[in-house]
């Protein structure tokens, strides 16, 4: 299998690549590609950076030269809801942009309820941005299926409770739509793993515990896939 791995920051998943003795080399096709070979597939690993527009612009150019079977996001997220601690793991679906609008007379008003965009137009599915090819990957990674936000100001403790009730999310990641919206746009396969480090609801924090779950569970669907 030809895979693409995506994480912000190489470092993020360096414990797992450690533990798998993994032997990386730059690729040829892309300044941030690193690619090896685990187990049975030829790994691509993408430092996307940690905003949006870096996600989408990095990816965006390496799908221009090369297509996967598979690309995987593992973003790090915040909770809206008080079940999901720091450490949970969860699989966004459904991507939406969660600051890309205004607030007038306390109700939150995005581009869509401004007119500035079309949820009918491609890429979106069924109006949004909704990943309906993972089916395949529930098999080895039963996740609780979400619906993400992406934000630029995360953890807004001033309007985020306004979105969870408009979007009915269940957490935020600050590079998941520039992910999700490229892939669909260019009809590549993928799949988003957010690990929980922040809740809304209780305040809890724990950075660690969703980095040691990422790796845990990069090298498990490495075995599995």
């Amino acid at each position: 299998m030809k895979l693409l791995v995506c994480v912000s920051q190489f470092k993020n998943i360096q414990p797992a690549l450690q533990q798998l003795e993994v032997v990386l080399a730059t690729s040829e096709v892309h300044r941030y590609v690193k690619t090896c070979s685990l187990y049975q597939h030829e790994v691509d690993i993408l430092e996307t950076g940690a905003s949006e527009l870096t996600t989408a612009n990095s990816l965006t150019g390496l799908l221009s030269q090369k297509k996967y079977h598979l690309a995987l996001l593992l973003s790090t997220g915040t909770a809206y809801k008080p079940e999901y601690i720091p450490g949970t793991v969860l699989n966004i679906v459904n991507d939406k942009p969660g600051d890309s609008g205004t607030i007038v007379d306390g109700q939150w008003l995005d581009y869509y309820d401004l007119g500035l965009m079309d949820k009918t137009s491609p890429p979106h599915i069924r109006g949004g941005f909704i990943n309906l090819n993972n089916a395949y990957m529930n098999v080895f990674a039963p996740f609780k299926k979400v619906v993400g936000l992406t934000v630029n100001h995360f953890r807004n403790k001033h309007d985020w409770q306004l979105k969870q009730e408009k979007y009915k999310a269940d957490c935020e990641t600050s590079n998941g739509l520039g992910f999700s919206y490229t892939c669909l746009a260019e009809k590549q396969s993928y799949y988003h793993l957010t690990f929980i480090e922040h809740n809304m609801v209780s305040g809890n924090t724990d950075q660690s515990l969703a980095l040691s779950a990422m790796n845990t569970q990069l090298i498990s669907l490495l075995q599995k896939l």
